[in-house]
């Protein structure tokens, strides 16, 4: 008998909001970050190196609480 646990909270009960984040527009590329982890004001992609554009999605809602995040 194989039993399975784990710690993480189940994905419904983390709250979503609609997040700022940079995606990459390379259709070949699916690499994107919430804005506030970043740490340029223009970042490329790591996947790719395209230039990446800002949008949003509807994601969990995560706070940064780096003090090497970006001060926008």
């Amino acid at each position: 008998m194989h039993l399975y646990y784990s710690r993480k909270r189940p994905f419904e009960d983390l709250p979503v909001e609609v997040t700022a984040i940079w995606s990459c527009p390379n259709e070949n590329c699916k690499g994107w970050m919430r804005d506030n982890f970043t740490f340029s004001i223009a970042p490329v992609c790591a996947q790719c190196q395209s230039e990446m554009v800002k949008c949003e999605r509807m994601l969990a809602a995560l706070e940064n609480t780096s003090p090497n995040q970006l001060k926008q």
